[in-house]
């Protein structure tokens, strides 16, 4: 493959990983009481397997690069502990942003949590596992290696990365959400310019998803808004 094909494969890439899921949420009108309606979660996880797999398969069969190239890699022990210890420090982080959010005015996490404890809890397993995988593939691995390879700075592929999944939160989990969610995104990204391994990155996400949607629900309803 010429030069030229390889970047028109990558500014394909980048649209899929970026931009797609922006217009799909604008063609489907995407709003947090969505999160409440079974069908709808439906709809939203076809959606990220779908556009993940499309991206997955331009990195296999258009760039023809491994999957290696995007972080998906071989997880050591050490990368094991990194995401693990991610996933404490994440939450410790919507812990301490809560009281903020709400000085503000804003609301927290708690509400769209509120309103997805409402679906079946196999619905919210899957949302753990779709969340965790593609959107790690979509917004950390894919755009943070092929932007760092166009601009030659591995910060400002982090920087672009971490906006576009800020900014997708916010239909669903409103401004005070995704103030929560950007400080996570900030550790999450860290962790993946630090270890440069995106399975240590969907583990934490996951854990954390899991913690969010299936654990709080289950076992602190009760500090949920109704």
């Amino acid at each position: 493959m010429s030069a030229r094909q390889q970047r028109a494969a990558t500014f394909v890439g980048l649209f899929i990983a970026l931009g797609l899921p922006f217009l799909i949420d604008l063609l489907l009108g995407k709003r947090p009481t969505d999160l409440a309606v079974p069908s709808r979660v439906v709809v939203f996880i076809i959606e990220k397997w779908i556009v993940a797999l499309a991206l997955v398969s331009l990195v296999l069969f258009w760039e023809c690069q491994s999957l290696g190239s995007i972080g998906i890699k071989k997880m050591s022990g050490r990368d094991l502990l990194w995401g693990v210890i991610g996933f404490f420090v994440g939450a410790v982080s919507f812990i301490l942003t809560a009281p903020i959010v709400n000085a503000l005015g804003l609301g927290t996490t708690s509400a769209g949590i509120a309103q997805l404890a409402q679906v079946p809890v196999a619905l919210r397993m899957a949302i753990v596992v779709t969340a965790g995988i593609t959107e790690e593939i979509l917004f950390r691995g894919y755009p943070i290696e092929r932007l760092s390879s166009l601009t030659g700075r591995l910060g400002l592929g982090a920087l672009i990365a971490y906006v576009a999944f800020v900014l997708l939160h916010i239909p669903f989990w409103g401004i005070g959400g995704t103030i929560q969610i950007g400080v996570w995104s900030l550790i999450i990204t860290f962790l993946y310019v630090r270890r440069r391994n995106l399975l240590a990155c969907i583990l934490m996400h996951v854990l954390n998803d899991a913690y969010a949607f299936i654990l709080l629900p289950m076992f602190f309803a009760q500090y949920l808004p109704q």
